[in-house]
């Protein structure tokens, strides 16, 4: 076990509301700052200038100086959990119902603001969370195909999770299955009684379609929408032969074990999970290393494209570009992706540094940039950059 003093914490972050989960060497499982009555998980509003920042494309390409705002409502939401280690100490997961370019640097950026280390920060959506949050509940809760029930006004959504055992490692997909309008203005003059039977005759029809010629052994309603008594006929179907429970921590519990499962405090199952972010191809160079030919990994596919950024030097012998090699992580032919290099300053061989930077800014859209660094005191830097683009299959 790691040491008793650092904390594994779960921060699930939507428009309207945050949770925070947490989990220490003394605990059995993650706990949810709660409210005091019945445990009822806290939701902690999230200030409209946070939510612009977060949500809004256009405010998270241009902060505008909300970045201060948002450092100083993490540190609030860290603080609920102060007393189980201090932030230095905190291995943080933050999950968000998407992810997007600009998140991966604003967010991090926010909590190294608080002193928590880059390495100990990590993002993922929310249904990476549902993943890490099943897969840590008892086997038999995922022993065939698990639901997870969303609503998102106006809509409910049916998303399954399927695991292929039949690969090493498993291979773990997460598929919207159905969704289903709830337009309650269409049926405003009905009574109450009315409303209730309309909107459970539109569970049944989402619950049939998710089901429908799927193994579903068990059942997730997330949300405050399900929270009352008008789903009687869907409720009898949802639970007949089936698990189902409802409730509104599953996400910050499941950004909680993936921030364990980085901080090496659990063990995950021998599984991949292909999620819609996870980049599918490698990156690297050719490069000669201490006089050796070798390949130079830039980025490992199975990676979420967010958590995907590396950065070296590079001295040319001769050349006036450079060659990124890519290849799926299936398998297949390698592909040479040259970046060319027009006005590279005439100096002499070996006397020019470069700064190579990748990143991606979507699963299937990787970018690389290059800098010139000059060579120490003989030259100096011209402040030329280059950049390209590279595009796999579905972008």
């Amino acid at each position: 076990m790691p040491d008793r003093k650092e904390s594994a914490v779960g921060l699930a972050l939507s428009r309207e509301y945050a949770l925070v989960s947490w989990f220490t060497a003394d605990l059995k499982d993650p706990v949810t700052c709660s409210t005091g009555k019945d445990e009822e998980p806290e939701l902690i509003p999230v200030p409209a200038q946070v939510a612009a920042l977060l949500f809004d494309e256009k405010e998270c390409a241009d902060p505008a100086g909300n970045e201060k705002i948002l450092t100083d409502f993490l540190d609030k939401l860290l603080r609920k959990v102060s007393a189980e280690g201090n932030l230095s100490s905190m291995r943080v997961m933050v999950t968000l119902p998407q992810m997007r370019a600009g998140i991966e640097k604003i967010l991090p950026d926010a909590l190294m603001e608080l002193g928590i280390e880059r390495r100990y920060i990590y993002l993922q959506d929310y249904l990476s969370s549902f993943f890490y949050y099943t897969v840590n509940q008892k086997k038999e809760l995922w022993n065939g195909d698990v639901a997870l029930l969303e609503y998102e006004a106006p809509e409910m959504i049916g998303y399954v999770l399927h695991i292929d055992h039949t690969k090493t490692p498993a291979l773990v997909t997460v598929e919207k299955a159905a969704q289903m309008a709830v337009n309650e203005e269409e049926f405003a003059d009905r009574s109450s009684e009315g409303k209730d039977r309309e909107k459970d005759r539109l569970l049944f029809e989402l619950l049939k379609k998710v089901f429908e010629r799927r193994n579903v052994v068990t059942s997730y309603l997330v949300g405050e929408f399900y929270d009352g008594s008008w789903a009687v006929r869907s409720f009898q179907y949802l639970c007949q032969r089936r698990h189902a429970f409802r409730g509104g921590n599953l996400y910050t519990k499941g950004a909680c074990f993936a921030a364990m499962s980085r901080a090496g405090m659990i063990r995950m199952p021998d599984m991949l999970f292909l999620g819609s972010h996870m980049i599918r191809d490698n990156v690297g160079m050719n490069l000669r290393i201490n006089g050796k030919e070798t390949y130079y990994p830039i980025v490992s596919a199975g990676i979420n494209w967010y958590e995907a950024h590396h950065e070296c030097e590079l001295i040319p012998d001769g050349e006036t570009d450079i060659t990124l090699i890519t290849r799926p992580m299936t398998g297949g032919e390698e592909v040479e992706r040259v970046l060319r290099l027009p006005g590279l300053p005439d100096r002499p061989n070996r006397a020019t540094r470069l700064r190579l930077t990748v990143y991606f800014t979507s699963a299937h859209c990787c970018v690389a940039e290059v800098e010139d660094l000059g060579f120490g005191g003989f030259f100096a830097s011209e402040g030329l950059r280059w950049k390209r683009t590279i595009r796999f299959g579905n972008e």
